[in-house]
């Protein structure tokens, strides 16, 4: 904020506007922050554990919640009368017994087996896929980076069909400041399930990770199981020293060290055959289905919309003691994840709208719906699960309210209110252009999926003052995404990413608990409108993907990836193809006549077993150009002709 500019610059109008330059003292809570405060504190407490599909804590978030909801007056809306909508979700990999490598000499001077120790030679990763591997051809193939933006191609001129690729970690010239690529380990080329999907795209048998000498040079550290995350590769993938890599290069008069300064120095691949050893594998990765629950309450309305539904929602899930997403390194692994704001701050607003609609006795107008949703974090899980079997028709749903991560309220500075200060304090203040106030803020996503809504928004703003930030698209990462591919209109508020995010340092004395507050109340205003407004808002598709309009880090530039427009149902699987459990509306597939529980096995004439050979094969394709995409629908196969967005 320029406070200071702006007190001079209305010098005048400190008199007329005094709390914009001269804020009071901060207040005592009011009594709903008050409330929230108590709830968020709980939910984001260490009894809840990082509220984690795998842990006791979110069983403790759940009754809580559903608790509130019994007292609020809300009637049960789940399973057999209950507050519980149950369903499973596939946990995440867990490492088992037994794993093994194996080098096998191919020549009179190799002759024999090397087994390596699990630990300390080499582990594994949870991108693998259980199984064993007997002697199988080996190929050294760089980096395994496949940038054509950047004319650079590990795999160009290679074939490594059918054989284990031995890889290094980050990419060239790392430590570079000239570096051509981004070395972070979530970048688009570095990250570790993007060179698996490069293997798996080149028909590779396996990966052999190995650490650049940046990576090295603290001692050549062995990556834990869980450090690649991702989904099942559908191959094995292991981490091994680079002593075992040596020993591999052997017989090539060449070293890793020396690779890697050969493609530093030019940028140019370098992919070798090691044809005097072959590797053998056995690993065990096991994958545990677990009992989750959405919970789910109702408000009934009467009169003649009774029927219709209004459903506000937002996803009570968060990564627990660290579970896949986590952001805070090693040094967070086995910490409580707290997320306050994600999303206990949504959990919250929840938990007060409940109490204000169970308040409105004989409330004339459309039930309202109210879901707190699980397994969010590990795919909109439990936002599919409710639109697959809803307690109410999904076709009589007529808006969808979603609240994720609202508790960082900040302030911004906003020229918007320049003219309306003008008109209080005189024709001087119009003649300070570039004057500023501060102002909280809001993103609004979905403004562009029913006619109308915009307009709405502006209108139940006009008392709250907000700085709204609106985004028209209806599809993200979060719970509204399900409903909109549903064809239901739908709201999604946010106040943006912070640097706590997925780390645990998202605690709840960070929240702006009266802020949280000021957006419950615009939400309450909007649902309040759907759920009376004898006009049924008309459902639109709206262009454009997710992006967060607060997001100030620098991000990589990379070219857009090229989509179908899917939902994928089934990204635990290992073999089968890839369930299209929904469609983006006017998306390329729905266009080309895909529908859902069809299941795509081929791309462009290459077979597609799992969601990461789909992510592969998606990426070598062109936006705008047509390709085949042959789907199993009962049992027929269906070659469709789509062209990826």
């Amino acid at each position: 904020m320029h406070t200071r500019s702006f007190a001079a610059a209305f010098g005048a109008a400190l008199t007329v506007i005094p709390l914009l330059a001269n804020p009071l003292p901060a207040a005592e809570l009011s009594p709903a922050a008050e409330q929230i405060k108590k709830d968020i504190y709980y939910l984001a407490g260490d009894e809840c554990q990082g509220r984690g599909v795998e842990t006791k804590g979110i069983l403790k978030a759940g009754e809580y919640i559903a608790d509130t909801f019994k007292k609020a007056g809300l009637k049960p809306a789940g399973k057999d009368g209950t507050y519980f909508q149950p369903f499973t979700i596939s946990g995440a990999a867990q490492l088992g017994e037994p794993n093994k490598l194996t080098l096998v000499g191919r020549n009179k001077q190799k002759k024999g087996e090397i087994e390596f120790k699990y630990g300390s030679d080499f582990t594994v990763c949870s991108l693998a896929a259980n199984g064993k591997l007997q002697a199988t051809d080996v190929a050294f193939a760089g980096y395994g980076i496949t940038a054509k933006d950047l004319k650079y191609d590990d795999y160009a001129g290679a074939d490594v069909k059918g054989k284990f690729v031995v890889l290094l970690r980050r990419t060239p010239r790392a430590d570079d400041k000239k570096r051509p690529f981004d070395p972070s380990p979530q970048s688009q080329y570095a990250a570790l399930a993007t060179k698996v999907q490069n293997a798996v795209a080149h028909e590779a048998a396996g990966v052999l990770f190995v650490n650049d000498t940046g990576y090295a040079k603290d001692g050549d550290p062995l990556m834990d199981f869980r450090y690649a995350g991702g989904q099942p590769s559908g191959i094995p993938v292991l981490h091994i020293k680079r002593a075992v890599a040596e020993k591999l290069l052997a017989d090539t008069k060449t070293t890793l060290p020396e690779i890697e300064k050969a493609i530093d120095e030019k940028l140019k691949p370098q992919t070798i055959d090691l044809p005097d050893w072959a590797v053998a594998t056995e690993v065990t990765v096991d994958r545990v289905k677990f009992p989750v629950r959405n919970i789910v309450a109702v408000s009934e309305g009467t009169g003649p919309l009774a029927d219709e539904t209004v459903v506000i929602g937002a996803h009570y899930d968060h990564l627990g003691m660290g579970e896949g997403g986590s952001l805070g390194g090693p040094g967070a692994k086995g910490k409580v994840h707290y997320g306050a704001d994600d999303n206990g701050s949504g959990t919250t607003g929840l938990l007060e709208l409940a109490r204000r609609f169970g308040a409105r006795t004989g409330r004339v107008g459309r039930r309202v719906v109210f879901v707190a949703f699980s397994g969010e974090e590990r795919g909109l899980f439990g936002s599919i699960h409710y639109c697959k079997e809803p307690p109410f028709p999904l076709e009589k749903t007529v808006f969808m309210l979603n609240m994720d991560m609202i508790g960082r309220v900040v302030k911004v500075e906003d020229d918007a209110v320049l003219a309306k200060a003008a008109s209080v304090v005189g024709t001087a203040a119009a003649l300070l252009p570039g004057a500023v106030v501060p102002r909280d803020r809001v993103v609004v996503y979905g403004t562009g999926t029913a006619p109308g809504l915009d307009a709405l928004v502006t209108r139940v703003n006009e008392t709250l003052g907000f700085k709204i930030i609106r985004v028209p698209g209806g599809s993200g990462p979060s719970d509204h995404d399900s409903f909109y591919r549903k064809h239901v209109p739908v709201l999604f508020f946010f106040t943006g990413t912070h640097r706590d995010y997925h780390r645990p340092t998202d605690t709840p004395d960070k929240i702006n608990l009266e802020g949280l507050n000021k957006i419950v109340d615009m939400v309450d205003a909007c649902a309040t409108y759907f759920a009376s407004s004898p006009e049924k808002p008309k459902y639109q598709t709206t262009a454009g993907g997710w992006s967060d309009p607060t997001e100030d880090r620098p991000r990589a530039s990379r070219p857009p990836a090229p989509k179908l427009g899917i939902m994928p149902g089934n990204y635990e699987a290992k073999e089968g193809g890839v369930l299209v459990e929904d469609l983006s509306p006017d998306g390329a597939a729905e266009k080309a006549g895909v529908k859902p529980q069809d299941v795509i096995i081929s791309i462009a004439g290459k077979p597609v077993k799992n969601i990461e050979t789909y992510m592969s094969v998606m990426a070598s394709q062109k936006p705008g150009v047509e390709i085949e995409v042959i789907v199993l629908r009962k049992d027929q196969k269906v070659p469709i002709k789509v062209k990826p967005q």
